[in-house]
């Protein structure tokens, strides 16, 4: 451990002392002051068990005869960064997929609950780099050939992280169908690359960069990864159920179709004999209680309903005939998953002055969200009987087609990630560990410049 992180350890030891046993001040401390002093005193604890845990480590490493920072350096040719475990199924078929072509990785996590901490191999040096603030300043010291990450913004005023100086090219991974549009202001005018869903996501990134005076990125197609999973479970089936299932799955807050219509057409679509499968969003169970209580109370009548809110909605997909939803991009999954058609709630952009759209003018998901099936406008929702009639004769062909437009590498968008990453050190001059590498997916687009 260097000097300088051994005298910022007595220093954190001594404000802790001093915090944990004060002298007294006779003084008033207001109530939002003295929250800051609590998250200071918490990011110091952090901070100082952080820099404990590496100093055991080095400790341990030396007494092995290791040398200082050579397994580190290893692994972290390849860098995955991760917010948290809701990225896990985005990150874990990359992971896989590195596993199998025995290269060494590592994996830095801001969740002490993510399950990529979980997966032992000595392939993947997985580390948990706490939370907040704090964890944002280890990843960006992190040094790396290639880091792969979700995360928007990094290096954009602001934003809490900025861009890792060691890391020679950041890569951007996507974690849904859709442009950039409903991206932040600024979100990715710092990654090196992007490893798009598909060819339609380069004509925004190119007109951002030269209204920006940017660089080129490094622009490849190489699909979703989270879908690969989902696509090897999935099957869509012939036919539809009777009576039909109709799943409605709303975004939550003031995008939500809920907010914006209300709860009546789940009333209508009951009443007219649907199966209805409710499925609120995630965040709505911890912040929209009294409104999902009152829906609850709502349709507690009807036997052809149900909620369902099992964090995994396989199970709800699998069984729809179609789904309602509004602008969230679950459509995509679920009509190029289940090739079912998707009736679209057309909600305007909120403070679109916020986001990419205010440069870019249109919102890629909007000029095709016809192809998943009918687009319904706010003022018209109280049709949604007929619609939902007409968009239950939509052929599955049609669905497949604008599939396979969109995703590159369907299911097999991890190994295709992870050639990429490959290729790109090789680029650089550098040797991949690796064995017999199995080619890149044989539909991977290539860089486009």
């Amino acid at each position: 451990m260097s000097r300088s992180r051994l005298l910022l350890t007595g220093l954190c030891l001594c404000l802790l002392l001093e915090a944990a046993f004060p002298a007294p001040a006779h003084a008033y401390l207001d109530p939002g002051t003295g929250n800051i002093l609590v998250y200071v005193a918490i990011s110091l604890v952090g901070t100082v068990l952080y820099f404990l845990k590496n100093l055991v480590y080095a400790l341990m490493g030396r007494a092995r005869g290791e040398r200082a920072g050579g397994r580190e350096l290893h692994h972290e040719r390849i860098l995955i960064f991760s917010e948290g475990r809701s990225y896990f199924y985005t990150f874990k078929p990359i992971i896989d997929a590195l596993l199998r072509r025995e290269i060494p990785f590592s994996y830095i996590t801001m969740d002490m609950e993510d399950p990529a901490l979980t997966i032992e191999n000595d392939l993947m040096d997985s580390r948990y780099i706490g939370n907040g603030a704090a964890a944002y300043a280890r990843a960006a010291g992190r040094r790396a050939d290639v880091m792969l990450s979700t995360t928007p913004n990094i290096g954009t005023p602001g934003f809490p992280m900025p861009r890792p100086r060691r890391v020679k090219c950041l890569a951007h991974v996507c974690h849904g169908v859709g442009d950039i549009a409903m991206y932040q202001k600024g979100s990715l005018d710092h990654y090196d690359a992007v490893l798009m869903v598909g060819d339609f996501m380069l004509p925004s990134i190119r007109r951002l960069e030269e209204m920006r005076g940017l660089p080129a990125k490094e622009c490849v197609s190489l699909g979703l990864p989270y879908l690969d999973e989902l696509a090897a479970r999935a099957h869509p089936r012939q036919g539809r159920n009777a009576p039909p299932v109709v799943l409605v799955a709303p975004s939550w807050g003031n995008k939500g179709c809920l907010s914006v219509c209300g709860p009546q057409f789940l009333v209508d679509l009951a009443r007219a004999g649907y199966e209805v499968i409710f499925r609120p969003h995630p965040q709505s169970l911890r912040v929209e209680t009294e409104m999902l209580a009152s829906i609850h109370e709502l349709l507690r009548d009807f036997d052809n309903v149900t909620f369902d809110t099992d964090m995994d909605a396989t199970a709800s997909m699998s069984r729809a005939d179609v789904m309602i939803s509004d602008k969230s991009c679950v459509r995509f999954d679920f009509a190029f998953l289940y090739e079912r058609p998707v009736i679209t709630l057309d909600i305007p952009v909120r403070n679109p002055e916020l986001y990419e759209v205010a440069d870019l003018g249109v919102v890629w998901e909007d000029t095709v969200a016809a192809r998943l099936g009918e687009v319904v406008a706010p003022e018209h929702f109280d049709r949604i009987l007929p619609a939902v009639e007409r968009a239950l004769t939509m052929p599955p062909a049609a669905l497949a087609a604008f599939r396979d437009e969109c995703v590159a590498c369907w299911g097999r968008s991890g190994e295709a990630i992870a050639q990429w990453t490959l290729d790109k050190l090789r680029a650089d001059g550098g040797p991949c560990d690796e064995g017999d590498a199995p080619a890149a997916a044989p539909d991977a687009a290539p860089a486009q410049r």
